[in-house]
């Protein structure tokens, strides 16, 4: 993975500052300074003097919350957000007022994605976070530029780094890359684990297309092979005979949604294939995966390349911020729960140094993030390379029915 590109100046080392203090959050529960996160008042406290905004800032979040009619979505995302925006008004909002947020619902599929990013435009939004899939950000990267609203979407897309097909100058990823994130698979694989034939299970969208293309050529690359591939649809219900094709492979590479991989889990297990290394995309990190997995027993080795791990998660700050959530939500965060949280941090961070709410400061703060000190999130360092703010991942496994880090990947 790149190295971020440095930029230096007196306003990116200031804001790089104002970020760091304000991007944990918190409460009034003291005990995190005992498990490495520090307390709530160490990390809300701003040298940012007293100002006001004419009006509130807004965030709109295209991304579908649990409930609705997208069979994919999980609580992670507006979770995240919410508790970020919460914790932001209890401690006085920004600029004098609360601020204010709404989800609209976003499908990955058909007309849809454009109408609901239509539909979050009319809301006259200050900054866009979402959408959480590579084929709705593709779909609405041409209004997005159209709009000049700033966008931090939550996906792995190529396609609209400023280097891609579909790149606007207002589109930043809170995520690494999908085909950087698809290399580190296959490298684990082959490296650590000594597979030689690999399998793939992909989904047929832009998401495991893209994985599945860079895994081939890594594994080309580290000397091994191709065993089995098999495609399939996001919305699959049955995975029996992808699960049948893996049968004599060494490890088996799965870039699906979390109820793909859920269901391919359970398939290969109902074909006794358990003792094959299974290895996830970023789909592994989520409650609603283990859920539908049901058995802990089957989850035990089970391997992701996630973005973060915050069950297991030494940065300042970042055990505590689990902690919180956890008590909150009742669920094990995502790394999504993590950098939702962290974007809206990083815009409150924007819009205090610049005393400026609008579309155009925002997007010109991200543009500039970085510097010589990133921009430290409870998931991650932030830095803007190719309008992509996350330059790392990690491997975990479940142990005992939690994530546990294997091994870290940084930028090289």
């Amino acid at each position: 993975m790149r190295r971020p590109t440095g930029r230096t100046g007196a306003t990116i080392l200031a804001l790089s500052l104002v970020a760091t203090i304000a991007a944990c959050g918190g409460d009034d529960d003291e005990e995190g300074a005992d498990d490495g996160g520090g307390s709530a008042e160490d990390t809300t406290t701003t040298t940012v003097a007293p100002y006001t905004l004419d009006e509130p800032l807004k965030i709109v979040a295209v991304i579908s919350e649990p409930g609705g009619s997208d069979p994919n979505a999980v609580p992670d995302f507006v979770d995240g957000i919410h508790m970020a925006i919460d914790e932001i008004n209890a401690g006085g909002g920004i600029g004098g007022h609360d601020v204010e947020f709404q989800a609209i619902e976003t499908l990955a599929v058909g007309d849809s994605i454009v109408n609901s990013l239509n539909l979050a435009l009319e809301e006259d939004p200050d900054v866009l976070l979402g959408p959480v899939s590579s084929t709705a950000i593709l779909a609405m990267a041409e209004r997005i530029d159209e709009a000049q609203v700033p966008v931090i979407h939550n996906t792995t897309e190529p396609q609209v780094a400023a280097d891609g097909e579909a790149a606007s100058d207002w589109i930043f990823a809170n995520r690494p890359p999908n085909d950087d994130s698809a290399r580190i698979g296959a490298r684990y694989a082959v490296e650590e684990l000594g597979a030689q034939s690999i399998g793939q299970l992909y989904v047929d969208t832009a998401f495991g297309q893209a994985g599945d293309e860079a895994q081939d050529a890594e594994i080309d690359d580290l000397g091994a092979e191709v065993g089995a591939e098999r495609s399939f649809a996001f919305d699959a219900d049955d995975m029996t005979e992808a699960a049948l094709a893996m049968e004599d492979v060494d490890a088996i590479l799965d870039w699906g949604t979390p109820g793909t991989m859920g269901l391919s889990v359970n398939a290969l297990a109902q074909q006794g294939l358990v003792d094959i290394p299974h290895i996830g995309a970023g789909s592994t990190g989520f409650s609603f995966f283990a859920d539908i997995v049901g058995d802990e027993s089957l989850l035990e080795g089970i391997l992701g390349v996630v973005d973060c791990n915050p069950a297991d998660n030494d940065r300042d700050g970042g055990q505590a911020w689990h902690d919180r959530f956890v008590d909150e939500f009742d669920y094990e965060p995502s790394y999504g729960a993590a950098q939702m949280y962290d974007s809206v941090m990083m815009v409150q961070a924007i819009v205090n140094q610049a005393q400026a709410a609008d579309p155009a400061t925002i997007q010109a703060g991200l543009a500039e993030l970085g510097g010589d000190e990133p921009y430290a999130g409870v998931c991650a360092d932030y830095a803007n390379d190719n309008n992509v703010l996350m330059h790392s991942a990690v491997v975990a496994q479940y142990e005992d029915g939690a994530l546990v880090t294997q091994a870290e990947y940084d930028e090289s």
